[in-house]
């Protein structure tokens, strides 16, 4: 089978976890930038544009024989295939860094893990959007994100943070939708290494 020119490709990518709703999102705007060059190109930019925040991500298309019709680009987060899900009993550790936002999607609390982690007195991120110290190469739809809040009570992925000494931290987040009580989201962060 042949591929249509690449100007007429359609392809649509499946990502693993499906849960996993940041990773969606990042993988829908990045295939909507690389619509115009071939299958294996697609998920070679895709999965180059992810690595940085996903280090295991891999991409791959759907072969010929598994199905007609549009291009399918398979993105797993965690290499090939399913990994084991890490438990969250990590979030009630001490040591874990915690932020709350308000309704109005900016930092309303912030411990002193968190502080340490974003490298910033944790006054100075009060009142600052969530969000905000995220690399902007990775940054996503934050009212996307917030939307998708409203119909999942979770979201859970990684991100870049930007330290105000310049240095960058990749980060895993869980975020709980009222989990500090209503409108009041709390988003649980640890360091990946």
């Amino acid at each position: 089978m042949t591929h249509p020119r690449s100007a007429d490709l359609k392809a649509v990518a499946h990502t693993f976890p499906s849960d996993d709703v940041v990773l969606r999102q990042r993988v829908q705007a990045l295939l909507g930038r690389e619509r115009r060059r071939g299958p294996a190109r697609i998920a070679a930019g895709i999965e180059t544009a992810l690595r940085p925040v996903y280090p295991n991500v891999t991409a791959s298309v759907r072969s010929d024989v598994a199905g007609f019709g549009d291009t399918v680009i398979y993105v797993f987060r965690d290499g090939s295939g399913p990994r084991a899900v890490d438990a969250d009993t990590w979030i009630a550790e001490p040591t874990t860094a915690r932020v709350v936002t308000g309704p109005a999607g900016v930092y309303v609390e912030v411990n002193d893990a968190a502080a340490r982690l974003f490298g910033r007195p944790a006054e100075a991120m009060i009142g600052r959007a969530a969000g905000s110290s995220t690399r902007a190469d990775v940054r996503i739809d934050g009212d996307a994100v917030w939307a998708s809040l409203q119909r999942t009570p979770r979201l859970h992925s990684f991100a870049i943070v930007c330290r105000d000494d310049g240095s960058d931290a990749r980060v895993e987040f869980l975020t709980l939708k009222d989990a500090d009580g209503p409108g009041r989201n709390v988003t649980y962060l640890r360091e990946c290494h």
